[in-house]
């Protein structure tokens, strides 16, 4: 091979032969990558993307290292991914699925040595690629398996390459066979008996979200001829993941109207919902589309079926939207115990290259997205100790990183690429594992917190600063004007997960004892979507409520809720505020909660009644009342403590705004109305306001 044009010629035409995607990386000097890249784009005809570095001449779409998702829904034949200036995991991972089967991706990496752990994976990684290097000769490539001329351009290769590619895959339909199975078993869910909904499962790059799209059409469709509507709605954790659906969709029904939500075809409808607003709306439809429900915790699902009739679940075995083989085992086995038609369907067979794609692969084992929990054949008493594990010895063993990301994975966990990367580059990013031989069977991720400096949390606390990573350490200083709280180090509880064999055991309650020992923190904290069995964990094990988000998360469905452990007595403190607050948002925030979350924390506000009317905790209400009005706390989280100065002050009350909205509890949009007010903004200014002059005559 006696040049870099054919070299690219050869290695393009056998990616094409075998409907392959190939990874090459590009080492050297600054001015010769360029040199490499430039020849490389000047070969390809067109569908040339780029992720992160400068954009360069002939690239069709070019991004930023950390807006890959932003490419999701396009194709290209070839991919830039410049590396030397950063990067970003998610971004990456969702900017290689835009490569078709045939395509290459050239990875531009740096010459020096990188401290970073997490790019020092992704290089040893890239080491399993073909690589140009700088004053070394072209490595070889198997080309037994196709005949390429010197005289043959990049563009008749593709040609020709793409027209046997067409005869051998297109033609036979072969890799469309179980995505045509799907349409028709998602179709079946609508014409056949109700209460049989169908789980669809699939690894990355199926065209399972293309199958929801195409059904949905063909359905509408076949309602347009009956003269009848059909209205469908979709849900998912996150609407850019539904773009494959409407596209499909809208390619069907042509001169459909397309909105962000929604696409309205005659009087028919596909229309997007949030999880946590079906939910709460609990609308009618023909159908409802679950799209990614592995990220849905699993209450939020059977609340799905009880409801609908007519349901289809879909979701991502492997990959960063994916959540393993463990979401799966456990809802089907409920699904089938309360839905005996249930249907299941799993489509292993790729759209847009063939099985067994190099690159593919390298994705799965890179960022570790196809971790599976080791099979346990013998499970004894566990009598190994709980151990951490610094990034270096996660760098040196990637088999003891995979254990316990599979361990995470299988938990229900929403582990991402990016996760992976911050465990190896973030220091305060901490991971605990207990280990049976060669089987993780349970772990513990926690983040380092608080240490901040008594300027900077008076900055947090006036709403100025929020500093990344530190969670709990803001939301008590700004929501609860404990600054203490963020000036003491602490640890919070990221993810705590035990493999399934040994559940049941206590061995989660003993880990969380040994790491709450440990004398670096002076407290422990969490954060999570809450449900009855996660809240009944955390307050087994000691933590105490002290902040419950307003709203609900629309991914998952569920209220936020900190927890903290510790001896400390502003602990006490920030568990009375909490009791008091949550009272009264019952009547508000909270009054669409479940009963039986409300039961269980209503029982921790009777621990410390007494302490509820103490002087220190009257001083911190005031204090955050006085935030409030600099700008500082948001409205849901000081409203309770206002109503309870404007109640026991002894001061007249002549503000009917104040008494409106604080001690009725009336509404923005009737607030508005009754002051002529234009929305929240203007609102919330005006009870500032009339806070400060009524603090005034104090």
């Amino acid at each position: 091979m006696n040049s870099i044009e054919q070299y690219f010629q050869a290695l393009s035409s056998l990616a094409m032969h075998r409907n392959h995607r190939f990874g090459i990386t590009v080492k050297g000097d600054a001015d010769w990558q360029q040199s490499i890249v430039q020849l490389a784009t000047a070969a390809y005809p067109d569908q040339i993307f780029q992720l992160g570095g400068e954009a360069q001449t002939g690239v069709e779409r070019y991004l930023t290292y950390n807006k890959g998702q932003q490419f999701l829904g396009q194709e290209c034949r070839l991919l830039l991914i410049d590396l030397r200036d950063g990067f970003d995991a998610n971004s990456l991972t969702s900017a290689l699925g835009t490569v078709r089967g045939g395509g290459l991706v050239l990875f531009l990496l740096n010459q020096r040595v990188c401290d970073d752990l997490s790019y020092a994976w992704l290089a040893r990684a890239c080491s399993q690629f073909t690589s140009i290097e700088q004053h070394k000769p072209l490595p070889v490539i198997p080309i037994e398996e196709i005949l390429l001329s010197p005289e043959t351009s990049i563009t008749d290769a593709l040609n020709q390459t793409e027209q046997q590619i067409f005869d051998t895959h297109r033609l036979g339909l072969k890799n469309l066979v179980q995505q045509d199975e799907a349409i028709e078993r998602i179709i079946k869910v609508v014409s056949g008996h109700r209460r049989r909904p169908l789980v669809l499962t699939a690894d990355r790059g199926r065209g399972k979200t293309s199958a929801l799209g195409i059904a949905a059409a063909r359905l509408i469709q076949r309602r347009f001829t009956q003269n009848k509507a059909m209205r469908i709605l979709v849900t998912s954790p996150v609407i850019k993941n539904l773009a494959p659906l409407f596209e499909h969709a809208q390619r069907l029904l042509p001169e459909s109207l397309r909105t962000k939500f929604a696409l309205t075809w005659h009087n028919s409808v596909i229309e997007f919902i949030a999880p946590d607003e079906l939910l709460r709306c609990k609308p009618s439809c023909d159908l409802l589309l679950v799209d990614e429900a592995a990220a849905i915790p699993l209450p939020l699902l059977f609340s799905i079926v009880e409801h609908y009739h007519r349901v289809v679940f879909s979701t991502t075995i492997h990959g960063y939207e994916g959540c393993g083989r463990g979401f799966t085992l456990k809802f089907q086995t409920w699904l089938r115990q309360h839905r005996p038609g249930a249907h299941f369907y799993h489509m292993d067979m790729p759209i847009r290259w063939a099985a067994q794609d190099p690159l593919e692969q390298w994705q799965y084992q890179t960022f570790l997205l196809d971790a599976e929990l080791s099979e346990v054949d013998d499970v004894s008493d566990a009598n190994s100790r709980l151990r951490l594990y610094d990034q270096q010895a996660l760098f040196s063993s990637p088999r003891l990183l995979r254990e316990c990301f599979a361990l995470l994975v299988n938990a229900h966990y929403q582990t991402t690429p990016n996760d992976l990367m911050l465990l190896l580059s973030d220091s305060s990013m901490k991971l605990w594992a207990r280990f049976e031989g060669e089987v993780c069977i349970g772990c513990i991720i926690g983040v380092e917190e608080g240490g901040l400096s008594a300027e900077l949390v008076a900055q947090i606390r006036q709403g100025k600063r929020r500093p990344k990573g530190h969670l709990i350490a803001t939301t008590l200083a700004n929501h609860l004007g404990l600054d203490i709280a963020a000036q003491v180090p602490s640890l919070r509880i990221m993810r705590i997960a035990v493999h399934p064999a040994w559940q049941s055991r206590g061995i989660g309650s003993l880990m969380l004892t040994k790491v709450q020992n440990n004398r670096d923190y002076q407290f422990c904290s969490t954060s999570y979507g809450v449900t009855d069995s996660l809240l009944h964990f955390w307050l087994s094990n000691g933590y105490v409520a002290v902040k419950l988000g307003s709203q609900r998360d629309q991914a998952s469905g569920c209220h936020s809720l900190a927890m903290v452990k510790g001896a400390a007595e502003w602990i006490v403190q920030a568990e009375s505020l909490f009791n008091s607050s949550f009272a009264y948002q019952l009547k508000d925030a909270f009054k669409e909660i479940e009963p039986s979350l409300v039961a269980s924390l209503l029982l921790q506000s009777k621990t410390n009644d007494s302490y509820q009317q103490s002087e220190e905790v009257s001083r911190i209400k005031l204090a955050l009342i006085g935030s409030y009005i600099a700008g500082g706390t948001n409205y849901e989280n000081v409203a309770p403590f206002i109503e309870q100065a404007l109640l026991t002050q002894g001061t007249k009350v002549d503000s009917a705004l104040l008494i409106r909205k604080v001690i009725q509890q009336w509404g923005w949009e009737a607030c508005a109305q009754e002051f002529g007010l234009v929305g929240r903004k203007q609102i919330e200014q005006a009870l500032r306001d009339e806070l400060q002059r009524w603090v005034s005559k104090l």
